[in-house]
């Protein structure tokens, strides 16, 4: 079975007045990393949960990827300290987490997650000053804990799958409350599954691709559209906006959530990356897309970019 965020998402690209994709930028790109042998990073394990206890760390997986979204700030930027070292986006969410699972092994499940209360949530994320949507996580939390404890639990919803991806990701955008990432565009409906396929790609990864994270079809899998790919996407200059949203994305204004500006930024993020891996493919190297996704979110923390970050409040990415 197709994946419907590929489709769609190929179909906006090919009819957007806002972004462009630049196929010279592209190829040149393509032919760069092949030329370096760009290494497909491994999953950071040691930014997230370590344990051997396959229960907890599915729990973890599930609590951390439905909060895994909207991490910027006009302002001053959310911050956690885990040893004696600040963070800031994903990996002060990560390591946050992870820290409560280590020391509060009893109360790292989704039992407790599905009954958490405001205060609670907000001292694991060390008070959440300047974090966006503070309350709406809680509530996105505790709804999915409670789905899948109605199903079974994590470990039975992921391996009623059968190892597919194919079927394990419209599975998590279907049942999991805030995880069916879809917008309307010009009358059709789009799909992005930003978190759904992430979820998915994190029980890959944790797991080494063995056991509960063997999947047979990890082709199916597309970029993650959020803020960072089309950033590094521009910089590079794969991705061209027009000139009106190009001013508002360096004046920092807000990209409503499913406006034609935004949902061409994320279809033309996706469909690039899947032109990218088909280029490094033909290079000889064996690639999927989200692990293009994987390099050049990688890039993207290193590279100073000179344009800023589409600015976004939603809570899909």
């Amino acid at each position: 079975m197709g994946n419907p965020v590929r489709l769609a998402t190929a179909r906006v690209a090919a009819k957007a007045k806002n972004v462009k994709i630049n196929g010279a930028k592209l190829k040149a790109l393509a032919a760069k990393f092949a030329a370096a042998d760009s290494r497909v990073p491994l999953w950071p394990k040691k930014m997230h949960l370590e344990t051997s206890n396959r229960g907890a760390l599915l729990d973890y997986l599930v609590i951390l990827d439905s909060l895994n979204f909207c991490f910027w700030s006009k302002k001053e930027r959310w911050r956690f300290v885990y040893g004696r070292k600040e963070y800031n986006g994903y990996f002060a969410l990560s390591l946050a987490l992870k820290k409560f699972f280590e020391e509060n092994p009893e109360k790292g499940n989704l039992d407790y997650f599905a009954e958490i209360s405001f205060g609670e949530f907000k001292a694991i994320l060390g008070g959440g000053k300047n974090l966006l949507f503070l309350r709406k996580r809680r509530e996105i939390v505790r709804a999915v804990s409670r789905a899948l404890l109605k199903l079974g639990g994590a470990e039975k919803f992921i391996l009623s799958a059968g190892g597919k991806l194919s079927v394990l990701v419209p599975k998590i955008a279907d049942v999991l409350p805030s995880f069916n990432d879809a917008v309307r565009y010009r009358g059709e409906k789009i799909y992005f599954w930003k978190r759904a396929q992430i979820l998915a790609a994190d029980i890959w990864g944790a797991f080494g691709g063995k056991g509960i994270g063997r999947f047979g079809d990890p082709e199916y899998l597309t970029a993650f559209a959020d803020y960072k790919l089309p950033q590094i996407l521009y910089f590079c200059g794969v991705l061209e906006y027009s000139e009106k949203l190009t001013r508002k994305i360096e004046k920092r204004k807000i990209i409503p959530a499913g406006s034609e500006e935004e949902t061409e930024i994320r279809a033309a993020t996706v469909r690039a990356v899947e032109l990218l891996a088909g280029e490094l493919r033909r290079r000889g190297r064996k690639i999927n897309p989200f692990q293009v996704d994987w390099i050049l979110w990688d890039k993207s923390q290193e590279i100073k970019m000179t344009l800023p970050y589409h600015l976004t409040k939603t809570w899909f990415y």
